[in-house]
């Protein structure tokens, strides 16, 4: 089952103890599926981030643990959460 949720609950959720899994609809249209974190413990040593910022303008970056590398999303995207 899918269902939208917001930036903030995202944001919570990625900066818990377990890897989020969730999709979200880029500029495009196209729809990306991510395995995400921002729980510092998940993140590779030399891939852990330099400034506390995870908001750069009008987007926001997560850490992809399927990609191994920091992505963003447009603030405005649809963001949508996978239950199983």
């Amino acid at each position: 089952m899918m269902f939208d949720i917001d930036l903030d609950t995202l944001r919570k959720s990625l900066q818990g103890s377990s890897p989020v899994s969730f999709s979200y609809f880029k500029k495009d249209g196209k729809c990306r599926s991510a395995l995400g974190t921002l729980n510092e413990r998940l993140i590779p040593t030399e891939m852990k981030p330099k400034d506390a910022s995870m908001d750069k303008g009008g987007t926001f970056r997560y850490f992809d643990l399927e990609k191994n590398g920091w992505r963003s999303l447009h603030k405005e995207c649809q963001i949508v959460t996978m239950i199983e």
